[in-house]
């Protein structure tokens, strides 16, 4: 920026009216920005490249509003002066030496021009002006700055070439506005006369952008400051001429662009349209050509007052004309819609899927496209649109009405062949119909939706309140795009529970299977209930989504309280008492025994990492070196703590007595974090001590559970389940029969619960009767609550 001494002679004062000086007020008019400087600002819109000084620049579309606005009040008998006639870097004055110019000048107005932007990129949308003046708002700092603004907005705002984002005239003080104190605008500040700063529009909503390269739009606005002034000052009546502008637009096309378009800004702009001013004679008295550079603007000057036609013509449109009546001073607005000339019937010229007999099926999710020659009418087109057999789904419109798509809600169904049909009532945006019938046809593949491997937690799941972890896995790799807005969990009020966005994993490619493991931002309650959801939008990589939304309802749990009953008999504090049998293991890569500090209990716990070479089997077994001193019987139970890692294995523990050796499942690993699993151990030898010798995993026999880390602490020997009678039970009586097991007692009998030789709960009830549908024979173990008292049996179930 350039600063510059200031002499009287700097002063450019541009011209008298007929007006005695002394009558005619003075106003300055400051172009704001200058130079295509650093200090200026340029919104680069196709076709200009940046810093190409032809497209949008601040200083450009300041400096012919400037113009405008000086040469209407000279018409009208104004006094003016104008800080700056040219547009480079010399003529760029520091913002104090302007306002000094202005003190000089002895001007009574001051107006500084400029546009705002929001800078907030194409996807905001925001165009109205604003008005500042120096001071807090309500109280200007020079009197009247206010009151200078409230005479300027409707003009401004009666602007109906744009669009506004909304039809108000916002004035503040700049002390206010700014979080700046009291130091405000810089042209404003020290200036004497009644002085505003006025952001025309928003030059960053690029609609508004391509009018402000327009020159004949900068002069409407620079005209309508005019009409402010002579309010402020009341001098109406200086000016003979009217004058008439408007915007040619397509009545149907809509603007290609990705940036926000409000209303009627979605409507192309006619580039090349000639639009003329008709006497009611209809002899061409005035033409005027829009520019190509997507603004439409048209503008007459100086016309007499009276009633005209106005006729706007283009090779591709039909002609359209309008009245407009012209009055003394004032801008009339005329706003045409053009209706593009569609000379022949509309077709389908190409489509997809294409496909013919022989050719591989199409993928169940991929969309029909139907592209035409010409715009189409949305209401005719989609009525005419058949689909064979019938699939729910939506419309959508793209390349401005030339391209119809229908997407199937979910997908469509397997191995099946549909036919697609576009009846001849279909017209495009002319309302001419097609000639004849379209049909289509394509046969889909096997595949519609991904298949869910496993959910965590899944239905029913207890999971430990610290670090919660939730995921999803599929049969084929997941597109984890937004995938955080697409899984959620909720306590029992419906609050939302936050991710922690760093601990994210998700799957690369390479990948057996797709996953996203997810991990909660904060610990939960203990005994709360929660809902976790899977949205059935979330694709995998070929845009597939899940058969269903999932939701499954989870209960926290602490799985290091403690047990009642319970007798320790290793924390797992060394690994040197532990350590891999790979003589008793098979099929596997990497099995590494060592302690680690993430335990649940103690000080330590018994980690194992691992790796399987293949999907379907594997074993790998971890020795005590020495067997813990405490023995267990069938009438015993075994507790253990294990931080799983979803692996689906299968976790056994080993025992021995002697020569006799016997494994008893613990717990498939389905799940994430620490658990606490307890099992009977009815199925050992009746009548023998047998120690704890060791662990087993096994391989499951999907892709899941290849390689994984599984934690171990604190094995506990429990009371049993099966050394308890009927007779030491409050007189309970269990009868088994091929459908039922009914439960009896001398007290009201509160539940019942089923389990399986493993543990593992298989049916509960909250009376005294077992349906026995879908439980295969063999032999299980039933708990009844009778009151606080529980009878344990084990029965034999027949079928």
């Amino acid at each position: 920026m350039k600063h510059i001494t200031i002499f009287p002679t700097m002063l450019v004062a541009i011209g008298l009216s007929a007006f005695a000086a002394a009558e005619a007020p003075h106003v300055f008019i400051n172009p704001g920005h200058g130079g295509h400087g650093s200090d200026d600002r340029n919104v680069v819109v196709p076709p200009f490249a940046p810093g190409d000084t032809a497209g949008f620049w601040e200083s450009n579309a300041s400096l012919k509003k400037g113009f405008a606005l000086n040469s209407m009040l000279r018409a009208k008998g104004y006094t003016t002066t104008m800080s700056r006639v040219k547009n480079d870097e010399e003529d760029d004055l520091d913002l104090s030496t302007i306002v000094a110019l202005c003190n000089q000048s002895g001007a009574d107005v001051f107006y500084a021009i400029h546009s705002n932007a929001a800078g907030a990129g194409i996807s905001y949308g925001a165009n109205f002006p604003l008005g500042l003046y120096r001071g807090y708002t309500g109280e200007p700092q020079v009197p009247g700055s206010d009151v200078l603004c409230q005479k300027l907005g409707p003009y401004l705002l009666s602007n109906e070439s744009t669009v506004w984002s909304k039809r108000e005239y916002p004035i503040y003080g700049d002390w206010t506005f700014y979080d700046w104190g009291t130091a405000g605008l810089g042209v404003l500040r020290g200036n004497k006369a009644v002085s505003m700063l006025n952001e025309g529009s928003f030059h960053d909503y690029i609609p508004e952008t391509y009018r402000l390269i327009n020159n004949d739009y900068c002069w409407v606005e620079g005209y309508n400051f005019s009409r402010g002034a002579d309010e402020y000052f009341n001098r109406h009546g200086h000016y003979s001429k009217g004058f008439v502008t408007g915007n040619v637009r397509d009545s149907r096309m809509l603007r290609k662009g990705s940036f926000v378009m409000l209303g009627i800004d979605s409507l192309q702009p006619v580039n090349g349209a000639t639009v003329s001013l008709l006497d009611k004679d209809g002899r061409e008295l005035m033409t005027c050509t829009t520019d190509t550079l997507e603004n439409g603007i048209f503008l007459f000057k100086d016309v007499a007052p009276g009633t005209y036609t106005l006729r706007a013509t283009e090779p591709k449109h039909y002609e359209a004309t309008s009245q407009v009546t012209v009055a003394a001073d004032s801008m009339s607005y005329c706003n045409f819609f053009l209706k593009r000339v569609r000379d022949t019937a509309p077709e389908v010229v190409s489509y997809s899927p294409q496909w013919v007999d022989g050719d591989a099926p199409v993928a169940c999710n991929t969309p029909i496209a139907l592209q035409f020659n010409w715009d189409m009418d949305p209401a005719t087109t989609e009525a005419a649109f058949s689909i064979t057999p019938a699939v729910d789904g939506k419309f959508s419109w793209q390349d401005t009405n030339y391209r119809l798509v229908f997407t199937p809600t979910d997908a469509f169904a397997t191995n099946t062949h549909y036919t697609v049909r576009l009846a001849r009532t279909a017209q495009h945006a002319g309302g001419t119909p097609m000639n004849s019938d379209f049909a289509m046809e394509f046969t889909t593949a096997s595949r519609n939706h991904s298949t869910v491997l496993a959910t965590f937690p899944a239905q029913g799941d207890k999971v430990h309140i610290t670090a919660p972890v939730v995921e999803l896995r599929i049969d084929s790799l997941l597109d984890v795009t937004n995938i955080l807005n697409r899984i959620h969990v909720t306590d029992a009020s419906g609050n939302a529970l936050d991710f922690n966005k760093r601990s994210t994993r998700s799957n690369k490619r390479g990948d057996a299977y797709g996953y996203t493991r997810l991990t909660l931002l904060k610990n939960l309650t203990a005994g709360e209930t929660y809902t976790v959801t899977f949205d059935q939008i979330i694709p995998d990589t070929a845009g597939l989504k899940l058969p269903l939304t999932i939701v499954n309802k989870f209960t926290a749990v602490d799985a290091a309280a403690s047990k009642p009953d319970a007798t320790l008999v290793d924390g797992f504090e060394s690994a040197n008492a532990y350590a891999v049998n790979s003589d008793r293991g098979s099929d596997y890569t990497k099995a590494t025994v060592s302690s680690s500090s993430s335990k649940l209990l103690g000080s330590k716990a018994l980690q194992l990492a691992y790796e399987f070479p293949t999907d379907g089997k594997g074993r790998i077994a971890i020795d005590a070196a020495t067997a813990p001193d405490a023995t267990f019987t069938s009438a015993d139970g075994l507790g253990l703590h294990i931080f799983g890692d979803m692996s689906f294995n299968t976790l056994f523990a080993r025992f021995t007595a002697g020569a006799s050796e016997q494994l008893v499942k613990v717990s498939d690993i389905s799940y994430h974090g620490w658990h606490y699993a307890e099992v009977p151990l009815s199925s050992l030898p009746a009548g023998e001590n047998y120690k704890f010798a060791g662990l087993v995993i096994d391989k499951n026999s999907t892709v899941m559970g290849r390689t994984g880390t599984v934690r171990f602490d604190n094995l506990l020997r429990t009371k049993g389940t099966s050394s308890i009678s009927e007779v030491d039970a409050a007189g309970v009586k269990v009868d088994v029969g091929p459908y039922y097991i009914v439960a009896s007692a001398d007290a009201y009998i509160t539940g019942m619960q089923l389990f399986n030789t493993s543990g593992q709960l298989v049916a509960a009830v909250a009376g005294n009767c077992i349906n026995l549908d879908g439980i295969a024979s063999g032999t299980y173990v039933v708990k009844v609550s009778v009151g606080a008292t529980q009878a344990i049996k084990k029965v034999i179930v027949t079928r």
